[in-house]
């Protein structure tokens, strides 16, 4: 199949294929007669989403392209969104019955008619002239009412201004190139509602998305505020422990506490060290004194009042030790001890004296002259004495100091623990109340950039149409034309694919497997411009040529045996077995035909009938069949025999072998189907060495190219143009020259 296959394929049945555009084309005029004009209005809204201000991020980033395709994806559905598309339609109802009259820059005055005629009395007694707001809330309660009012109806039907599904089908959103902007346009046949229906989108759509952004964050700062108040509990808690610790215990600040009195342990032990040697020396100096001293001497240092004055300085060492100690802890009374202390050093020195006077007294009445030189050690016993009595008392009091210190120690020790405890409680404590604080003004700044991303401008306020959209009624006409062109040429094709009839040359030899010898057109259809005559001489002719050529290939003095038959009844084997002997006869061969019906008319060649029966079925030879009634068997040079059809009669298979040449005569208008090709394929089993041929009869005139080429007729310059350009032969020439 080529091009020019299809085109003669079309041409020939050009009768659906002119009418069914004519018919399209009136179909689309018709309906489009009354066709309303439509306008549109365009407005832009500015996103900011990929290249707008962020306060998360003052600094310069990299724009994320998959968010920026989810975020305006999300702004487009909001925008497109049912519930958006209710509120449109029910806020432009309400706007346009709050009118007195039609307003051209509102509704036209034919919409406002259509719409005053069907609003029901009850919907219209909700209007509460002047007052959008009141009257926008009685109608959505009224609408809620029940799924049968009007004002549902409205929304939620099909009326071409109100109803949601209309108003999404004509608003169109997109973004504008890779920028922040949007551009919404909606489509109606009214400009003023056109252009209100926009700017109620704009409202609308604004409010909706800036709620959607920022109710997820209003939860998000919710949560955070309740958690801080709970981190906040939990660190005054952690807090107030640690203060009631610290009050049962007197402690101020701990570890200042600790170290202090570490320090003075290790201080007073160093000091308490001294002492105990300074004491010692005193004890041992004391000792070597009085050695040296007489034992007058050294009972008359140990009566009653030398001992007594000893005691009393000792008694009041001791107490200047204590207030030494006092004074040391007591910071706010420091003054007042330390005068004391003065006073009892006053005394201390005062008993001193005395006691050195007691001494002295006693060294002049028991002593004589020779005793002088023991002044001296005298002295030094009583300085040391001294030392003695100071060191002595220091070191009564060193011992309750000692002791206080570890007492000390031992009750700061466990306090120690518990206050690490406390403290890592509060911090514990403290990090998390600081943690959610940081997540709560993160919140927070996240919130207020929602809010300033969310807060769309409206670059171009929707504009009021003056012109309408061109119409489509001439492309529609056009699509019409077309449409009826293609869908008869499209079925044309399908049903020529899926024809199961042989009609071609080459379709014949696939399914029957046999060289196609020579095929005969169809005469019945006939065209004007083909010589049919011509056509029919030119394939009877290729037919003779094959059984010409076969006769020479033989050789022999005998006839040459051609059969002629076929598998189903009506295939045309008389009329080609006629042509054929005419045709022999013609060109000088004499020619028998023997057939088992009567030749009509008045052939030019010798004709035999036979009879089909049981003589028949027993033929052993195609000369059988004649033999009786023909004397010179040998003066003709071609005997042509028709048998009955093969797949409805009996018939003797001899006669196939008996036969040169045998010619299959197959109608090229019909199936080729499973019986024709089970009977042919046990006739090649029986007959393996026959030559066979087929004779396609009845095809169409087109196909005839194939067979016997360049089909004769009149051709118009054009028509002839028009062919070689389809089949490419636009530089073929009829002669060398």
């Amino acid at each position: 199949m080529n091009i020019v296959y299809f085109i003669r394929l079309l041409l020939k049945h050009y009768i659906p294929i002119m009418v069914c555009p004519v018919i399209l084309f009136v179909i689309i005029f018709v309906l489009t007669k009354d066709e309303p004009k439509v306008y549109t209005s365009y407005t832009n809204i500015y996103t900011g989403i990929a290249t707008g201000a962020n306060l998360m991020s003052l600094e310069s980033s990299k724009v994320d392209r998959l968010g920026t395709i989810t975020a305006f994806d999300n702004l487009i559905n909001i925008i497109k969104s049912r519930g958006a598309a209710e509120e449109v339609g029910l806020r432009l109802f309400t706007y346009h019955m709050l009118l007195d009259k039609p307003d051209p820059d509102r509704i036209s005055k034919e919409s406002f008619v259509k719409l005053m005629g069907i609003v029901p009395k009850d919907v219209k007694k909700l209007v509460v002239k002047g007052d959008f707001e009141k009257t926008y809330a009685a109608f959505i309660d009224y609408k809620n009412k029940n799924f049968e009012n009007f004002i549902y109806e409205l929304i939620y039907l099909n009326h071409p201004d109100y109803s949601y599904e209309k108003i999404l089908s004509n608003l169109k959103v997109r973004r504008i190139s890779s920028s922040d902007m949007i551009e919404l346009s909606y489509k109606s046949d009214d400009p003023g509602i056109c252009q209100q229906t926009l700017e109620i989108f704009n409202e609308v759509f604004i409010n909706k998305y800036s709620d959607v952004k920022l109710i997820q964050s209003d939860a998000i700062l919710k949560y955070f505020r309740d958690q801080l108040d709970d981190a906040q509990l939990k660190l005054d808690e952690a807090e107030d422990q640690l203060l009631d610790f610290n009050k049962k215990n007197n402690i101020i600040n701990y570890y200042e506490q600790s170290e202090h009195i570490t320090i003075q342990k290790e201080r007073f032990a160093a000091f308490y060290n001294e002492l105990k040697m300074e004491h010692k020396a005193a004890v041992a100096v004391l000792s070597v004194l009085e050695n040296k001293l007489s034992v007058q001497q050294q009972k008359e240092l140990n009566n009653s009042d030398i001992i007594g004055l000893r005691n009393k300085i000792a008694n009041l060492n001791i107490q200047i030790s204590i207030k030494d100690y006092q004074a040391e802890l007591d910071t706010i009374n420091r003054k007042k001890i330390l005068d004391e202390i003065a006073d009892m050093n006053i005394e201390s020195f005062s008993l001193q004296e005395t006691l050195r006077k007691s001494i002295n007294r006693a060294y002049f009445i028991d002593n004589t002259v020779e005793g002088i030189a023991s002044s001296n050690v005298l002295d030094q016993w009583l300085d040391n004495v001294v030392i003695y009595e100071s060191t002595r008392a220091k070191l009564l009091v060193g011992e309750e100091k000692i002791q206080e210190f570890n007492q000390l120690v031992k009750e700061y020790a466990p306090k120690g623990a518990t206050m690490k405890r406390l403290e890592r409680k509060i911090d514990i404590a403290e990090q998390e109340y600081l943690s959610i604080l940081r997540s709560l003004n993160v919140a927070k700044l996240k919130q207020q950039n929602l809010e300033l991303n969310a807060n769309l401008k409206v670059s171009e306020t929707p504009n009021y149409p003056l012109k309408s959209e061109p119409s489509k009624r001439k492309i529609l006409l056009l699509i019409g034309l077309v449409l009826g062109f293609m869908i008869p040429a499209f079925v044309i094709i399908v049903f020529d694919y899926l024809n199961q009839n042989i009609r071609t040359v080459s379709n014949a030899e696939n399914l029957i497997k046999l060289p196609v010898v020579s095929a005969y057109p169809n005469m019945v259809q006939k065209s004007k411009t083909k010589n049919y005559v011509e056509i029919g001489r030119l394939s009877v002719n290729k037919l003779f040529q094959s059984v010409l050529n076969l006769s020479n290939s033989l050789r022999t003095d005998e006839p040459l045996k051609v059969l002629i038959y076929s598998v189903q009844d009506n295939e045309g084997k008389t009329t080609l077995g006629t042509k054929l002997a005419q045709r022999l006869s013609a060109n000088g061969y004499k020619s028998l035909f023997v057939n088992h019906e009567e030749v009509s008319g008045d052939p030019v060649f010798d004709c035999q009938k036979y009879e089909v029966n049981s003589e028949f079925i027993a033929c052993k030879s195609i000369a059988d069949l004649y033999r009786n009634n023909i004397e010179d068997e040998s003066k003709y040079r071609v005997v042509l025999l028709e048998l009955p059809s093969i797949g409805l009669n009996n018939y003797p298979v001899n006669l196939f072998n008996d036969a040169d040449l045998a010619l299959l005569t197959v109608r090229a208008n019909r199936a080729w189907n499973a019986a024709d090709k089970d009977s042919l394929e046990k006739l090649s089993e029986l007959t393996q060495n026959l030559k066979q041929g087929v004779l396609l009869n009845g095809v169409e005139i087109s196909e005839m190219e194939k067979v016997i080429g360049e089909l004769p007729g009149k051709r118009s310059l054009i028509r002839r143009f028009i062919k070689r350009l389809f089949s490419f032969q636009l530089h073929s020439k009829k002669t060398i020259k």
